[in-house]
């Protein structure tokens, strides 16, 4: 059955799913969150980005570190990738077993602090980008590549603690008697912040309202029009530019 709009679809679920909770229609939106997030991580995944992915990493802000932001998920450099074998013998795969076989590489995995996640459980629940450990500068990410009757193949992904993308997931909707939409709600303006604060290039704006970027380079600042300045980051080579920053891309659903 089709919906006109998200909205429709909360309040159907509303009435004939979270019917029993406290605050049904926020429990309804939180599943439809869930979704949005879901439909994010297998978008980001088609666009073969998958080994690059890390879920709810706290992230520094520019200039300001003592302060993080966890986001939905976010992408950062490969620095090192490895594929294990499993003995497929009905048993959870965790952290502690992937870390012994890696070690037969001669991986040194002393300098991780090890996880105690587990990457599919005995009751085959899969834990998409599964951090295994983590190190000063990076992390050790799992994911499951093929399973057999006899094995697990499994590959693990050095990534560095630096991200160079983020996806900010976001269910706005129309507030119940609000004739506009949608409303601008908490979260969102949460996202906007996040996005504002973790890159190195910031907005101003000129006294007749043009939008210009403005980053610090070579210990002074540099500044352009906004979409000009984002498009040269994006295709730039440049290491000293693209070091501090970071795409938010946002994914908002109504």
């Amino acid at each position: 059955m089709s919906y006109q709009s998200v909205d429709k679809l909360q309040n159907a679920l509303s009435e004939n799913i979270f019917h029993y909770a406290k605050d049904k229609k926020k429990a309804s939106g939180r599943a439809l969150g869930t979704i949005v997030e879901i439909i994010t991580f297998y978008l980001v995944k088609s666009w073969k980005l998958n080994n690059s992915v890390s879920i709810e990493r706290g992230l520094e802000e520019y200039g300001n570190p003592e302060i993080t932001h966890n986001v939905e998920y976010s992408l950062h450099p490969i620095l090192n990738k490895y594929e294990i074998s499993l003995p497929n013998k009905g048993k959870s795969l965790t952290a502690n077993s992937m870390l012994k076989e890696l070690e037969k590489q001669n991986v040194d995995i002393k300098k991780f602090t090890k996880k105690n996640n587990t990457l599919l459980s005995i009751h085959d629940i899969i834990r998409n980008a599964c951090t295994i450990g983590i190190s000063d500068t990076s992390y050790l990410i799992a994911t499951l590549e093929k399973e057999t009757n006899k094995t697990f193949k499994i590959k693990i992904i050095e990534q560095s603690h630096k991200s160079y993308a983020i996806f900010e997931c976001k269910r706005v909707g129309i507030e119940e008697g609000n004739k506009k939409g949608p409303q601008t709600i908490e979260k969102a303006k949460q996202g906007a912040y996040v996005a504002r604060t973790v890159s190195s290039l910031q907005k101003i704006r000129t006294d007749t309202g043009e939008l210009y970027g403005i980053l610090y380079k070579d210990n002074k600042t540099y500044t352009k029009p906004y979409n000009e300045l984002m498009k040269e980051l994006i295709f730039s080579k440049d290491n000293e530019l693209l070091e501090k920053f970071v795409l938010t891309i946002g994914i908002v659903s109504n």
